[in-house]
């Protein structure tokens, strides 16, 4: 009977667990499908824009203009000091996604420090923040939680004000983004990019001359700007986008792994209970015999 409770009681808590992972595997989903649409296409708008200010910058060149004089957002300098904005997670049960940010992380910090590079962080996600809090050589600026509805306006504007007003004001020389990259079901790479300042790749081809209705330092660095901001949005719906498909095939496997625990614990407890009922049939059986020879032999 000791066995039968035990077995009843794990049946019970599997039955729970398979009712939780089943439930994140749905919201996981619910919210994958939201936010991956939406950032691939960022993905693509983003590069298009690059492209269109890689050309812009290209025929100033020609033009004897140096693209570094048309906004403050292309000034290189000497790296003494770096910022961070880490897209992270609130929590685990996403499989190895937390693991390999980590890393990536851990490694570019390591990277940085050896050429005597300062360090500070914007961090999105409290348990990347936890994580990273152990690190005492990385002041942690910020850190907030994910909002409910996953990647919104307000955030990405608070974000591109907060880092922009660091470079632009000297408080940091780069601006650099990790992240994971999402690229399918099954592929997801972490990734550290720099989004200030803005790394545009040279142009080639003909030169294409353009007739600016203002000037060309105001059209470029609206360009700019409005660059930046997609560089950070994109970056957090890549994010986003990642860890719910990481939960999503987490728990769906977890799922599937409950459904097996449950056939085999109810195979057993099927057993037990009969081998109970037997035994019960069993000791009334006998106490009948016993009765009933007693019974005779008075």
């Amino acid at each position: 009977m000791q066995e039968l409770a035990l077995v009843r009681s794990r049946l019970k808590a599997v039955t729970g667990i398979r009712g939780v992972c089943s439930t994140l595997a749905t919201v996981a989903a619910a919210k994958l499908s939201r936010t991956r649409d939406r950032a691939f296409g960022m993905r693509t708008y983003t590069q298009r824009l690059r492209e269109i200010v890689a050309r812009q910058l290209l025929t100033a060149r020609e033009e004897g203009i140096d693209p570094a004089a048309l906004s403050p957002l292309l000034t290189g300098r000497l790296v003494k000091r770096v910022m961070l904005l880490v897209i992270g997670t609130d929590q685990g049960l996403c499989g190895g996604y937390n693991l390999e940010l980590d890393a990536e992380l851990r490694r570019r910090i390591r990277e940085w420090h050896a050429d005597g590079v300062e360090t500070s962080a914007i961090v999105r996600g409290e348990r990347t923040a936890r994580i990273l809090r152990r690190d005492e050589a990385v002041e942690i600026v910020e850190s907030t939680k994910w909002p409910r509805a996953g990647v919104i306006d307000d955030d990405v504007d608070r974000l591109l004000t907060a880092t922009a007003d660091a470079f632009t004001e000297g408080a940091v020389d780069e601006v650099w983004a990790v992240y994971a990259e999402h690229y399918s079901m099954i592929r997801r790479e972490s990734r550290t990019v720099r989004l200030l300042p803005i790394d545009v790749r040279e142009a080639t081809g003909s030169v294409e001359r353009y007739c600016y209705e203002h000037t060309r330092e105001d059209v470029v660095a609206e360009l700019l700007d409005v660059l930046v901001r997609l560089q950070i949005e994109d970056v957090m719906l890549e994010a986003f986008s990642a860890e719910q498909c990481a939960r999503m095939i987490t728990m769906q496997e977890a799922t599937e792994r409950a459904d097996t625990a449950l056939a085999e614990l109810g195979v057993r407890y099927n057993r037990l209970r009969r081998e109970s009922i037997t035994a019960d049939l069993t000791g009334v059986l006998a106490a009948r015999r016993i009765r009933k020879e007693a019974a005779n032999a008075s």
